[in-house]
């Protein structure tokens, strides 16, 4: 040990030996973890203002977001070309099983270990063989790598697995009734072959998707100003106004896109009240709904500077058989750069980059593909007269 060190620890020593009893005192316990500290507006709102993207994306299925499938199985009907009829037909019943492809299931529990985020814009997660999965399947390993070191092509998209949207459900999917899960497999079942306007998802018609469903399609843009936060959504070129005053909310006549919201901060927390809801939107494009009589309670916990995690508590007896809740965690983006940054590198001027641009999401649409009978979005027994 060095001298000098040696000569400080037997000082120490003797100096607690020769210390008297009544001038000891207990050691203080560790402080809890305290909430992340913002900086406030004039107003006193934490200050969260920025972009903010989902974690992991996807909106077809939501007992697994990543899944590329509708309802984590594939439709029933082929894929249709692009410019082609659509073809399909009602799911057929699995002799072995007793159910039909899409019916709803277990989902993966919110606190998956195997989850895997997609990787940053412009890497891609490569797959490398390894073992033996769960019933026998290949095991597969995921790494960051932003390009095979053998080949130049860019390695095939695999499905991957990802916490469920739905977390406070003995089976992490949606309770429905059995009325409303026979319309949401109805729609599924029509996802290429619709033959009603209602058969279409929202969002193939380029239509807002309603508050929470919205929150999980491209970027969003928090901006606050004293009374109130605007949300400024990339996908569908929507926006969203949640008062943080204390006026009445909207009569149950007038039903919004976006519903009527009512808000107020619990420290990082934004505690949001939404009522008035059209309930055209739809919560997935598997047909997930809810009818306009739904009332939810969201929740905009800011756990850090870069991490959100947004929870929307949905109460709607006429479709779910109790009250359920959806959940989605939000990072800020980063922009400016072509492969992405850690969380950690985030800066303010990465988020001062970013430009909300128009969606050029009409152009894509195949004129004359939505020429349907203009019938109802949601049977008349899930709305209110």
């Amino acid at each position: 040990m060095n001298t000098r060190y040696k000569y400080q620890a037997m000082a120490l020593t003797l100096a607690a030996v020769c210390m008297p009893a009544f001038a000891q005192t207990p050691a203080k316990s560790a402080p809890a973890d305290k909430p992340f500290k913002f900086e406030t507006l004039s107003d006193g709102q934490p200050n969260v203002q920025g972009t903010w993207t989902a974690v992991y994306y996807g909106m077809g299925c939501l007992t697994n977001p990543t899944n590329g499938d509708v309802n984590c199985v594939p439709p029933p009907g082929p894929r249709p070309a692009a410019g082609t009829a659509n073809a399909g037909g009602p799911p057929s019943v699995d002799p072995n099983t007793g159910k039909a492809p899409g019916q709803r299931g277990n989902g993966n529990p919110p606190t998956i270990v195997h989850a895997q985020p997609d990787g940053p814009r412009g890497g891609g997660r490569q797959r490398a063989a390894g073992g033996q999965g769960a019933a026998g399947a290949p095991a597969v390993a995921y790494t960051d790598n932003a390009a095979p070191t053998t080949a130049p092509a860019r390695a095939p998209r695999v499905a991957r697995n990802a916490p469920s949207r739905i977390i406070d459900t003995p089976n992490y999917d949606i309770p429905y009734t059995p009325e409303a899960l026979a319309h949401q497999q109805d729609l599924f079942a029509h996802y290429y072959e619709f033959t009603r306007y209602g058969d279409i998802d929202p969002q193939q018609r380029c239509w807002p998707l309603g508050a929470v469903r919205q929150f999980t399609w491209h970027d969003v843009k928090i901006q606050q100003y004293p009374g109130y936060v605007i949300l400024l959504f990339a996908g569908a070129e929507v926006y969203r106004i949640i008062y943080l005053d204390n006026r009445p909310h909207i009569g149950n006549g007038l039903k919004l896109w976006m519903g009527d919201s009512r808000g107020h901060w619990e420290g990082n927390t934004l505690v949001v009240d939404t009522t008035s809801n059209n309930a055209k939107g739809r919560l997935s494009r598997a047909g997930d709904f809810s009818s306009d009589k739904v009332h939810y309670t969201e929740r905009f916990k800011f756990t850090g500077r870069d991490t959100l995690r947004y929870e929307a508590t949905f109460d709607d007896p006429s479709v779910y058989t109790r009250p359920w809740t959806f959940a989605v965690d939000e990072k800020r983006g980063y922009f400016g750069g072509d492969g992405g940054v850690p969380n950690e590198d985030i800066t303010p001027e990465s988020q001062a980059k970013f430009e909300l641009w128009e969606e050029a999401c009409q152009e894509g649409l195949i004129p004359g593909g939505n020429d349907v009978p203009n019938l109802p979005l949601i049977p008349a027994e899930f709305n209110a007269k």
